[in-house]
């Protein structure tokens, strides 16, 4: 599924793909007293219909609105694998998803280093051992912090160290966090280096756009809010989806025969 951004999800058993928007977050000039909007769009990147509109605060960020995208299919046996950009690649979306049975593939953003000295990849986080070895190869342990994540600092091993000129300005030495969610982090960029992966996550993504484009076109009111408050918006914009999904069933050569309605070729 995309979300915000958006989520493409894989079912065996129906051998389709959603997607969470792309969980589209598009923002919409509608008000609540002074605050804009912005609605989160779960797509079908195989039919190209509209699963599921979430509206929120134009200040949410995107991976908030994940959890009422992909509720439709909390109780799905044969759960999808959900697709997103890196607004909801951070590791509690990730571990939330998780829980629920969901697959998350969303790009990890690159590893930077503001300074252009050593990123933090370049140091090798053992979280069995509970250490960080620097590109030095100095070993240190990880201390805990109470975020949950924890700090390893070199400071013992900086002042002599030939490489400390690409590693660190501070005068306290070099320190490395370790995020909360560190294990499933490192499972992620790692998942991001099989081959195939870029391609696979790549694959939807022209079908998601231009289904978001449907969703704001003019004649369906644009980025405009066509009501006041959230709950007037939602309503509007599950009328919006659903006529642009009847378009589409349309267009797929849905008909009724005497078992009911099919699309046609199916």
């Amino acid at each position: 599924m995309r979300s915000g951004a958006c989520t493409l999800t894989d079912n065996a058993a129906s051998n389709r793909r959603q997607t969470a928007s792309e969980v589209a977050a598009h923002p919409l000039r509608g008000i609540i007293g002074r605050s804009a909007l912005k609605a989160h769009l779960s797509i079908d990147p195989d039919s190209e219909l509209i699963d599921e509109v979430v509206a929120t605060p134009a200040n949410t960020p995107d991976r908030d609105a994940v959890s009422d995208l992909v509720a439709p299919l909390a109780n799905e046996e044969d759960k999808p694998e959900v697709l997103g950009d890196s607004a909801y690649a951070d590791g509690a979306t990730r571990d939330t998803l998780a829980a629920k049975g969901l697959k998350v593939m969303a790009k990890c953003p690159p590893v930077r280093n503001a300074t252009g000295l050593f990123t933090k990849d370049r140091f090798d986080v053992d979280l069995e051992t509970n250490t960080v070895t620097c590109p030095a190869g100095q070993r240190v342990t990880i201390n805990p912090t109470r975020d949950g994540g924890g700090r390893a600092s070199f400071k013992i091993h900086c002042k002599e160290c030939p490489m400390r000129t690409a590693c660190t300005k501070s005068r306290a030495g070099r320190t490395i966090s370790v995020h909360p969610h560190e294990p499933t982090l490192q499972r992620a960029r790692a998942e991001q280096t099989e081959p195939g992966w870029v391609e696979h996550y790549r694959a939807d993504r022209p079908i998601v756009e231009r289904k978001l484009a449907h969703f704001v076109r003019r004649s369906w009111g644009g980025r405009r809010a066509r009501t006041r408050g959230k709950e007037r918006v939602a309503t509007d914009l599950d009328t919006r989806a659903g006529a642009i999904n009847w378009a589409r069933l349309a267009a797929l050569g849905l008909q009724r025969d005497h078992s009911g309605w099919v699309i046609a070729g199916t």
